[in-house]
């Protein structure tokens, strides 16, 4: 029942959404409804919650608070629809029969969905994984868990106490509103984990169809026609170079790729293969990008209507959901304003009839800037100097030089008698987003960044050893070169629209903003799909050119064979790929320690990183492990030492058990083989409260 309970709280506020888009956006097809309202159906349960759980906790009373929220909002929709139009709330279905393209997105989704639920395999009392979750998926589990069974807000890491959870949070806080339905009865069986399964997967297979789906409707939009948007939609989302040749000098070779760990076309480390395939180890894996993508691309729809097509309403809901970003996906949030700022320098240019000049330049410098790139990688090679302030410097310097450009645009155009629409049109949008940004950005990312190392300068994403052209020739594949072809080719209005992409690629050249440089390309991927864009537009004028039908066809065929044959065999990978993150001990005692524990005890752990402690029981340990932490910028060393010395010199450090709050020691094999544990003096100080032969629970309250 709790399952049913979490299951129709979700379509609550799907429904919800969907009578909220109709009064919204009313002239739009049915089609952009439907998938409008379930994106505002999910943004809303992420963000409804948050304001009562200042006060509520993260509990049911503050669910069924934003439940009575959604529901005054869609009865204000329905409301405005009945002096409107009849409510319609499944019109959008009818879409299929008027573009046949959505039928392969609709295979494509479903094939996600199924991904979705091989990643998370409970068989014969044991968990298992696929290969792109065999990292995160333990990590997020551990927020969903956590969320949902200690109650607090705003969250903790359950991995470092005491330490705000500023990972953007409510990627996995829509999962733990789910699982917080399910209830703990008297007798525990192995039901829970199907639960959350399930509160795992039902969020992101909407957040997939959002994601599929927004992406189509964004490039249709952009490139008025369907067959270029079909193309552009395969570049990106089907991405992958020339990382095939890798493996086609032998049987052995190829086959390796299904049997091998992370040996793909796509994610091949030994040759510097980086580009990864945006379905298996983006969206899967990456819940922050999956959840960040499904409100990005609709909202760059509304924006794109706004600032080409003269829906000045859709700046305001273009700023809205622009502003409720950051703690979805930061990364998304600054790709989007970065769009709109260059978007509003080339909606300047077009007003004061300088779009053509303005191109021109564009096309000068990227043609500059590819040379550029080369011998700077060189010299700063030869230097040492691939990491410095002066990159930083750079970055800042060609901002402050960015905004000066701008405000010189935006004062002439005020001189021209365009500032009132000016202001209430990206003024709107701006003021909007700020609002709303501005105060998650203060509360949660500012402060983890400051003491993270999250910004600092740094030349050429993940290129290593390789040179520049190079690199990004054997990642990106044809689709780069074609993507280039597009750029120098595009007329003034397509450059302009397409330009985003070459500002945020200079920028993710020359920073990192996280402590992981390889995170960058959570910047670059949203450029890139503008580059599809070009991409598939330069494609299509090339074989105009081909007078033959059947040879036009074969052009296609072999383009997008090269183009989706990394990605085709790393999709088969991932549906063969298992790994057991969890077996039956595990579960059993996350069992026993779900119903015997406060529900935010701190138990004392090694700091693997498929902890059942804190991924399914949802209690704190003393310290995670270091490949989620360090990246999070969070200070573990200190609590690491720590955890090492309780286990391995428990005597000499007796007063630290309740100095940092550790209430459990768990000894299983996995301490066993971390420390040198002093098990005889634990056994001998603190009761068994549970003994499995391999997994000893004590209890260190007393």
């Amino acid at each position: 029942m709790g399952v049913l309970g979490g299951t129709a709280f979700f379509l609550l506020f799907q429904l919800c959404g969907l009578c909220m888009a109709q009064a919204l956006f009313s002239e739009e097809s049915g089609g952009v409804r439907l998938l409008l309202g379930s994106v505002l159906g999910s943004v809303s349960l992420q963000w409804f919650p948050v304001p009562f759980a200042f006060f509520l906790g993260f509990s049911r009373a503050a669910h069924l608070c934003a439940a009575g929220l959604v529901l005054v909002c869609a009865a204000i929709s329905v409301f405005i629809l009945q002096h409107r139009e009849r409510l319609r709330l499944f019109s959008g279905f009818s879409v299929f029969r008027k573009r046949k393209f959505l039928w392969v997105v609709l295979l494509v989704t479903l094939f996600f969905w199924l991904l979705v639920w091989r990643s998370f395999r409970f068989e014969n009392g044991r968990i298992s994984s696929s290969q792109a979750t065999f990292g995160d998926m333990s990590m997020h589990l551990s927020f969903i868990t956590s969320m949902a069974r200690q109650g607090t807000f705003p969250p903790e890491y359950p991995l470092l106490p005491g330490f705000r959870l500023s990972y953007p949070f409510l990627s996995d806080s829509i999962s733990s509103s789910l699982y917080l339905f399910y209830h703990l009865g008297d007798e525990l069986t192995v039901f829970w984990v199907e639960a959350l399964k399930w509160s795992y997967f039902l969020p992101m297979a909407a957040a997939g169809a959002q994601v599929f789906f927004g992406g189509y409707l964004f490039v249709s939009r952009l490139l008025t026609s369907r067959k270029k948007a079909a193309l552009a939609w395969i570049f990106f989302f089907f991405n992958g170079g020339f990382g095939f040749l890798y493996f086609l000098g032998s049987k052995e070779d190829f086959l390796r790729i299904f049997t091998d760990f992370y040996q793909t076309p796509t994610n091949y480390v030994e040759e510097n293969i980086r580009w990864v395939n945006v379905i298996v180890d983006m969206l899967l894996p990456q819940r922050a990008t999956l959840f960040g993508w499904a409100v990005l691309f609709p909202t760059l729809y509304l924006l794109y209507r706004a600032a080409y097509e003269g829906r000045k309403r859709y700046f305001l809901y273009a700023g809205a959901l622009a502003g409720l970003l950051p703690m979805i996906h930061t990364h998304s949030f600054m790709a989007l304003a970065l769009i709109c700022g260059v978007w509003l320098l080339g909606d300047l240019l077009r007003k004061l009839s300088w779009e053509d000049w303005g191109a021109r330049a564009g096309k000068r410098l990227l043609v500059l800037g590819l040379p550029g790139m080369w011998g700077l990688q060189a010299f700063l090679r030869h230097a040492g100097k691939q990491e410095s302030m002066g990159l930083l410097w750079a970055v800042c310097m060609g901002a402050c030089l960015f905004l000066l450009v701008l405000g010189w645009l935006l004062w002439r155009c005020i001189r021209r008698g365009e500032g009132v629409k000016l202001f209430s049109t990206w003024g709107a949008l701006l003021l909007t987003a700020c609002v709303l940004a501005l105060p998650q950005l203060c509360f949660w990312t500012f402060q983890q960044a400051e003491s993270g190392g999250f910004l600092r300068g740094h030349f050429g994403w993940v290129i290593g050893e390789d040179g520049y052209l190079w690199f990004y020739l054997k990642n990106l594949g044809l689709a780069g070169v074609l993507a280039l072809g597009g750029l120098l080719s595009a007329k003034s209005e397509a450059f302009s629209k397409y330009a985003p992409a070459l500002v945020i690629w200079f920028i993710a050249e020359f920073a990192v903003f996280q402590p992981n440089p390889y995170d960058n390309n959570k910047l670059l991927y949203v450029a890139y799909l503008l580059l599809c864009c070009g991409a598939s537009d330069f494609f299509f004028r090339l074989v105009e050119r081909i007078r033959a039908a059947g040879m036009r066809r074969l052009a296609g065929g072999v383009t997008i064979a090269l183009c989706t044959f990394s990605a085709v065999l790393t999709m088969g990978r991932e549906w063969n790929a298992r790994y057991e993150i969890y077996g039956d001990g595990a579960i059993a005692l996350s069992s026993f320690v779900e119903e015997h524990t406060e529900p935010d005890a701190l138990i004392l752990t090694d700091t693997r990183h498929n902890n059942e402690i804190c991924s399914l029981a949802g209690r704190n340990i003393l310290c995670g492990s270091s490949s989620y932490l360090y990246f999070h910028g969070l200070p573990y060393g200190k609590w690491e030492r720590i955890a090492a010395l309780l286990y391995e010199q428990p005597g000499e450090h007796e007063e630290w058990f309740r100095e940092y709050g550790v209430e459990y020691i768990l000894v299983s094999d996995f301490e066993r083989s971390s420390y040198e544990v002093d098990e005889e003096w634990i056994a001998a100080r603190f009761p068994k409260i549970y003994d499995d032969g391999v997994r000893v629970l004590y209890d260190a309250r007393q």
